[in-house]
């Protein structure tokens, strides 16, 4: 805050300061004190003062205190400045953007002719995107102030955001031409670059190319700063593609290549652009045409212009590629053997050439992948070996060389090695690594041979994706020993740590992947591309409380983001940078309707409820229904259409191309998504009926008003089980690129049951009171009624029951090895006893007012209570026992990881030759962290059993 200093004496100002230095110091309880001390000498007349008290208490945490503060304030329609100020951090800090606006209308009414007022009255429209009161407000201030072109564009923009927001016959032929007509009338008094870059919006809008080009040209282009002068070139350079002038278009890309000739981006641009415009002009390419040596000359101008650039070497394959009459694999190996031979010592150098492994062929021997690396071999430097006299700059230089090949090397081979051939090709990476490791790096640098470590890595996950059929444990810990020793050496690598999150996750050990993902310190718009790490994996590991903080701190993100691109939205319009304003608005909707948003927003409400304390039925009640959830029978089940799928599955660098191939078909991965958004979102809504039905047989004794919409939610429960059974939903599958994402858990939890107790539950609250005409006197169902509910959780509790802490079966029901499957289907169990706690609470709920009749007339009620509490405690207290059983046995083996390690030495062949081996130390460490975490997993699970039935 920046207090008013009209009357620096003014005592009253004095004492205000007192509270402004409290807020802004973060001392809310002492701003409270020093504003309610300002009201007592005030008597209680300072709407200031109120006004700051209401904001304290709201950062404080005392929000009813700071709501009925702040309707004191509001029943007084003042004009006062500090007072505004203060509300509109009120209202900014407890969402609710549109009171602003209507707090500023009343106080322009009080001073219809105060310029900032007036102003602030626009920004809070802008907040809340009300563009049609925009262009009001701005039209009033240029009226105030004709000689202020900043507030007569404000209304120009904001027509266009109409156009945009509405579209159709509306927008073409009323909106936009209004804001045509409107800054055209303004050309003669235009005077900064915005004005000319809002013009030229409108006329892009309207798709008038040729008058935009005519600006760019005309005298409005002397507005223009020399700082914009890539931006203008750019632009002209998409006029020109809209109108399809390709000639004119690939003269201007080759004359802005001149300026950046290394830019990739500029160059395959500028090829497709040449390419185009010789067909439109020829016809298509022929062997041996004399357009495509052109082109090929003058590619190979600027290489000779420029040789120490890699662009120009690059793109002569770009043109064979898109150009295949051109193509010669022959010529095609020719020049990649160059490339990398020239440039090998720079890094991404293996990237650069996999792009183009389409021109080798995969039949002729002499221009193969493999005759490729045959040909760069010789030409390698030996593996270098890090030493306190050596030029580290040339050992850098040498690692780089070998690291590109040997990526190379997996990405155009592109298939598994077997056993031998992969165990001597990580102890040969993992020894280079340890012999190039630098010392003297800072924390935040990375040590040049990472990339050899996280080869080693992919081999030994290549190794249990297909040589073991993911049935054993063996290469996953190989491979987290590994990268437990590259982070210790590279403490900000994130490759190590993303990959080390993915194998914990596969494990069971949820709490060293948190761990991890903390240090990856994602935040803020890195929530929507990195977030998927971890968020997914909250149903699957079972630490809800975890998982609830992580769920929390992104669905706050979501949350506050809205207010936070709004303040640059006002700033967009402050400043006058208009191009930014349709794609912040834009940005607004994408988060709204981010995947990442509504899938922690299910996930939090969903574990809030399982968290919810002994009282499971309050929780319901706290947790309110799903907004999807209604009571009406007709609901239907919302789509989750039009989410918008902002997650990086490129996070990992991956060479092989099989395994890239995995990362491009994102419907899939989204349609996947979409399935479990489905059943998550069914699931709160069955729980939400469930409740409502128990309180409408406690008022009535009766379902009548809710079992049309219970049996509609059941129908819909059995078509989506129906829908995800089969070969097309494996359960426990995982996806083979390291960086995407677990399959849903939904195939998961059809598997192990959870989704089947929901419809026993409905047909259980539809028949528990049998229909009667005289209601005093009705019965109760029997108490085999339950049997479906409890048959489905015994099917699950079998399945673990036979868990065991080594990941093996007994005869009567074999169980995936993999800890974090099993895991998975812990977590599930847990949930169906929340389910059946639940079950029991509703049960006393419908039936309490049959339980406050005659001692005589509520024994069978009250029978029926303690077979339904007996029943469903024996389940609960057995899924205790079995998880118990497994806690005990991790438990046990914490300590003896390093017990094991301190009587160990160090694997060491010949010569100090150590195999490529993990060190012990490491694998005692891993060892350790996946055994603490998987007890402390099934204990959060155990102590969830146990507080849920504590009563």
């Amino acid at each position: 805050f920046i207090l008013q200093q009209n009357n620096k004496s003014d005592p009253r100002e004095r004492r205000l300061k007192a509270i402004y230095d409290a807020l802004d110091a973060g001392n809310n309880k002492k701003a409270i004190q020093e504003a309610e001390k300002v009201l007592r000498k005030e008597a209680g007349d300072s709407l200031c003062a109120k006004a700051l008290r209401a904001l304290a208490l709201l950062r404080y945490g005392r929000l009813d205190e700071a709501t009925a503060a702040a309707s004191e304030v509001e029943r007084v329609d003042t004009s006062e400045e500090s007072v505004l100020q203060a509300m509109t951090y009120f209202y900014k800090e407890s969402h609710r953007l549109d009171l602003i606006a209507a707090m500023y209308e009343r106080a322009v009414q009080q001073q219809p002719k105060s310029e900032d007022l007036l102003t602030s009255l626009f920004m809070a429209h802008v907040r809340v995107l009300d563009h049609k009161k925009q262009q009001l407000t701005a039209a009033k201030l240029h009226r105030l102030a004709p000689s202020k072109n900043p507030y007569y564009f404000w209304s120009v923009m904001s027509v266009l955001m109409q156009a945009t927001e509405c579209g159709g016959e509306l927008a073409s032929k009323m909106l936009l031409p209004l804001a045509a007509k409107m800054a055209e009338a303004f050309r003669d008094r235009m005077n900064a670059e915005a004005e000319v870059q809002l013009y030229l919006m409108v006329l892009e809008m309207q798709e008038r190319f040729e008058d935009c080009l005519a600006t760019l040209d005309g005298p409005l282009s002397s507005l223009l700063s020399p700082q914009s002068t890539e931006m203008t070139r750019q632009q002209r350079m998409g006029y020109l593609e809209k109108l399809g002038r390709k000639q004119e278009l690939a003269d201007a890309r080759w004359e802005d290549l001149t300026t950046e000739p290394n830019d990739w981006a500029r160059w395959q641009s500028c090829i497709q652009s040449s390419i185009n415009a010789d067909i439109s002009q020829g016809g298509d390419y022929v062997e041996a045409d004399p357009r495509l040596s052109e082109l090929q000359s003058r590619i190979d101008a600027i290489a000779a212009e420029h040789p120490g650039l890699s662009g120009p070497c690059l793109a002569r394959l770009e043109l064979m590629r898109r150009c295949p009459v051109s193509c010669r694999p022959e010529t095609a190996l020719s020049l990649m053997r160059s490339y990398f031979e020239a440039f090998a010592s720079r890094p991404a150098v293996a990237s650069d050439l996999l792009q183009f492994r389409s021109l080798l062929s995969d039949t002729d021997e002499n221009s193969s992948p493999a005759k490729l690396l045959e040909l760069i071999r010789p030409g390698l430097p030996e593996w270098p070996k890090a030493a306190a006299d050596a030029d580290r700059q040339q050992l850098v230089r040498d690692l780089t060389a070998r690291i590109n090949y040997e990526q190379l090397s997996r990405g155009l081979l592109n298939k598994p090695m077997d056993a031998e051939q992969r165990n001597a090709k990580v102890a040969e990476l993992i020894q280079a690594y340890r012999a190039n490791l630098l010392d003297g790096l800072r924390p935040t640098e990375v040590q040049p041979a990472d990339d050899l470590l996280l080869l080693a890595v992919s081999l030994h996950y290549d190794a249990w994706l297909v040589e073991d059929a993911k049935q054993s444990e063996t290469h996953l810990l190989q491979a987290l020993y590994l990268l437990d020793e590259g982070l210790s050496g590279s403490p900000s690598n994130y490759n190590i740590m993303l990959w080390m999150i993915r194998l914990f996750i596969a494990l069971g050990a949820w709490t060293p992947a948190s761990n991890l993902y903390e240090r990856l310190d994602v935040k803020q718009i890195l929530l929507e591309s990195v977030g998927f790490v971890l968020s997914r994996q909250v149903a699957r590991c079972g630490l809800l409380s975890q998982g609830l903080v992580m769920l929390n701190n992104t669905a706050m993100f979501y949350k506050n983001n809205w207010r936070d691109i709004v303040e640059h939205l006002c700033t967009a319009y402050r400043i006058g940078n208009f191009r930014k304003v349709p794609e912040l608005v834009a940005l607004t909707d994408r988060v709204s309707s981010s995947l990442e948003s509504v899938f922690c927003g299910l996930e939090l409400r969903h574990q809030s409820l399982l968290l919810s304390g002994p009282n499971i039925v309050e929780g319901v009640y706290e947790m309110g229904a799903p907004p999807e959830s209604s009571s009406s029978a007709e609901s239907p089940q919302p789509a989750f259409d039009g989410l918008v799928d902002g997650r990086d599955f490129r996070l990992v660098r991956e060479f092989r191309s099989d395994l890239l191939a995995a990362t491009a078909d994102a419907s899939r991965l989204l349609e996947d998504e979409r399935a479990w958004l489905l059943y998550r979102s069914l699931g709160l809504r069955c729980v939400s009926h469930l409740t409502r039905m128990a309180t409408e047989m406690a008022s009535t004794g009766s379902v009548t008003k809710q079992a049309d919409a219970a049996r509609a939610l059941k129908q819909q429960l059995m078509e989506q089980s129906a829908g995800s059974t089969g070969d097309s939903l494996p359960a426990f599958d995982i996806e083979p690129h390291p960086c995407l994402p677990y399959p849903a858990c939904l195939p998961a939890h059809f598997a192990a049951g959870s989704q089947a107790l929901l419809a026993p539950a409905i047909d259980y609250f539809l028949n528990l009171l049998p229909p009667s005409t005289d209601n005093s006197s009705a019965g109760v169902a029997d108490a085999s009624s339950i049997d479906p509910l409890l048959e489905s959780f015994d099917a699950q509790l079998a399945a673990v029951e036979v868990i065991n802490a080594d990941g093996g079966s007994a005869a009567t029901a074999p169980v995936e090895p993999l800890f974090g499957q099993q895991l998975q289907r812990l977590s599930c169990l847990c949930e169906s006893a929340c389910l059946l706690s639940l079950v029991h609470e509703l049960t006393a709920v419908a039936l309490a007012g049959k339980l406050a009749m005659s001692k005589k007339q509520r024994r069978p009620y009250e029978t029926f209570c303690r077979t339904v509490r007996s029943r469903i405690g024996d389940r609960i207290n057995r899924a205790a026992a079995a998880l118990e059983a497994l806690e005990a046995v991790w438990k046990a083996k914490i300590g003896q990881a390093w017990t094991d390690a301190d009587g160990q030495e160090e694997t060491v062949g010949v010569g100090g030759d150590d195999g490529g081996q993990p060190k012990r130390r490491c694998r005692a460490k891993v060892d350790e962290l996946l055994c603490q975490s998987r007890c402390r997993c099934l204990g959060e699970m155990l102590n969830l059993l146990r507080f849920r039935f504590s009563n």
